[in-house]
């Protein structure tokens, strides 16, 4: 049995942009002009690429007023740059409703996508995902819901990307009520190679 260490492949160097006032979707990781990135031929099919795993990590704080709701969005996409939104999505919750105002009460979010099917070209590699969003100060109960490529609940755990080009991760989220009060960050981003 062959035992492989985790490998950081990014983490930010400081806090992204606070988000307020919003609702329509936007980047989390605005601010830095930094995103993890997977290199082209990460899932490669010559080199062992079916069953190869990135785990994505993100930790960060959000306040509200009132109860609003979140959606949290993880998409991958060929085109670098954090406002750039229409990669494919890997990971997404439901609308997640906020306990009444509060300030500052830390999220985490952590998916793991594994490589099914290596493949180059337009949506020929496959990656099944799933992870959780957690906010137990912030959320309402249950405190912790799922993430996977469609909307939770599903049994579609899978989306698919070409292989073979670099894929740079976004991590979005959207707001149901624009209100100044309505804020969240993203202080911490890691990407992990699991092998």
């Amino acid at each position: 049995m062959v035992v492989s260490w985790p490998r950081v492949l990014f983490t930010n160097v400081a806090d992204h942009t606070t988000l307020s006032s919003f609702t329509s979707e936007a980047s989390l990781l605005g601010g830095t002009n930094l995103q993890p990135l997977l290199e082209a031929f990460y899932f490669d099919p010559q080199n062992h690429g079916r069953g190869k795993a990135v785990r994505l990590v993100a930790k960060g704080l959000l306040s509200c007023t009132g109860t609003p709701t979140y959606l949290f969005t993880v998409r991958l996409g060929t085109t670098a740059g954090s406002s750039y939104l229409a990669g494919t999505v890997v990971g997404v919750t439901a609308a997640l409703t906020c306990q009444s105002g509060i300030s500052n009460k830390q999220w985490e979010l952590d998916l793991l996508l594994v490589c099914r099917t290596p493949g180059i070209g337009t949506n020929n590699c496959t990656l099944a995902g799933a992870g959780w969003l957690t906010c137990p100060g912030g959320l309402a109960s249950p405190f912790q819901y799922p993430v996977q490529p469609s909307t939770p609940d599903t049994a579609t755990w899978t989306a698919t990307v070409d292989g073979g080009l670099a894929q740079y991760f976004n991590l979005t989220a959207a707001c149901s009520a624009s209100s100044a009060s309505n804020a969240i960050v993203c202080k911490e981003i890691m990407l992990l190679g699991l092998n």
